[in-house]
C-alpha cells in the first residue's frame, strides 16, 4: 500500500476499475447485506434501481480504499484542488463565541480526507477526531499514520469524555468529528426510523456537547466528480419533528443524513451491518 500511494491517482484509478470486478462478481463481498440493505432503505425503487445503485456502491468502495491510503502521499496542493470546504464561517463564529463545535458525519464517499476542512477555517485552531481500536496493531498504526496527516488529535472513542471534559476545563475551543451513523455496539437510548427502517442509536455526541458547552454542527457530502469533494457546513436547528425525541440534535442529524444519502446513495456505506436483522 506505500508503494501505490506513491502513484498519481489517476493510476490509483485504474487499479480501482480493476478491482471492481473482482470485488463484485468474484469475491462477492457482502453481496447479500448490502441487497438487504438497499432493498429495505428503498423500498419504492424497482429491483433494476436496486442493483445500479449496488453497482455504484462497489465501485465507490473500490475508489475509497485508493483515495484512502493516497492520504499517504498525496499533497496539500492536491487536497486543496480536490477537496472544496464551503460555509467555513459556520465553525469560526462559534469559536469567536467561546463553543466548541462537535462536527457530525457520515460514512459517505471518502471519509478520511475530510479531516481537511482543518485547514480550511481560522478558528478554533485545535482539532480532533474520535476512531475506534483496530484489532490488527499494523492496520492500527497505519491508519494513525494517514490520519495523522492534517495534525489533529486522534481519541480512542473509549477515552472521548474524559479528554474533551479536559479539554473544555482549559478554556480554549475546538472542533471535534463524530461519525454517528454506526450500529450502537453498547446499550441503546432510543429509536428511529432512518431510510424507512427502525433505527437504534447511541447519542454520545450529544450527551457530550451538553457538558462540553458545543454546538453541534453537520457536514454535508457530494461527490462533484471523481475524486473530488463537495463538504458544506450546516446548522442544525431544530425541526418539529426532531423535537418530539429525548434527543433533538440526534434525530436532526438522521434526518440530516438521509437527506444526504438519499441524493447520492451510492456514496454511504451499505456494507456494514447497520440494522439489526
Amino acid at each position: 500500500m506505500r508503494l501505490l500511494a506513491g502513484l498519481p491517482l489517476g493510476v490509483l484509478y485504474l487499479v480501482s476499475d480493476l478491482a471492481y470486478p473482482i470485488l463484485y462478481y468474484i469475491i462477492r463481498y457482502r453481496r447479500r447485506l448490502v441487497r438487504e440493505n438497499l432493498t429495505s432503505a428503498f423500498p419504492e425503487k424497482t429491483m433494476g434501481e436496486i442493483q445500479s445503485i449496488e453497482r455504484k456502491f462497489y465501485r465507490n468502495l473500490c475508489d475509497i480504499f485508493v483515495e484512502s491510503f493516497k492520504c499517504l502521499n498525496i499533497s496539500d496542493e492536491e487536497m486543496l484542488r480536490r477537496v472544496d470546504v464551503r460555509n467555513c464561517e459556520l465553525p469560526e463564529s462559534i469559536a469567536a463565541r467561546g463553543k466548541n463545535v462537535f462536527m457530525l458525519l457520515g460514512h459517505l464517499g471518502c471519509w478520511e480526507w475530510y479531516q481537511e476542512v482543518s485547514v480550511r477555517y481560522k478558528a478554533p485552531t485545535k482539532g480532533a477526531e474520535i476512531y475506534k481500536q483496530i484489532e490488527s496493531p499494523y492496520f492500527a498504526s497505519l491508519m494513525h499514520e494517514v490520519r495523522s496527516r492534517w495534525d489533529t488529535t486522534q481519541i480512542e472513542m473509549k477515552q472521548t469524555v474524559r479528554t474533551l471534559l479536559q479539554w473544555t476545563a482549559l478554556g480554549e475551543p475546538y472542533l471535534c468529528g463524530f461519525i454517528q451513523d454506526q450500529r450502537p455496539d453498547t446499550k441503546v437510548k432510543d429509536g428511529l426510523i432512518f431510510l424507512s427502517q427502525q433505527t437504534w442509536y447511541t447519542p454520545g455526541a450529544e450527551e457530550i456537547a451538553r457538558k462540553t458547552n458545543a454546538q453541534l454542527v453537520f457536514l454535508d457530502v457530494e461527490r462533484t466528480a471523481r475524486g473530488h469533494y463537495r463538504l458544506t457546513f450546516r446548522e442544525m436547528n431544530l425541526t418539529e419533528e426532531a423535537c418530539r425525541h429525548p434527543y433533538p440534535y440526534s434525530a436532526l442529524y438522521f434526518q440530516l443524513l438521509e437527506e444526504n444519502v438519499r441524493r447520492q446513495p451510492e456514496l454511504w456505506l451499505w456494507s456494514h451491518n447497520r440494522w439489526y436483522k
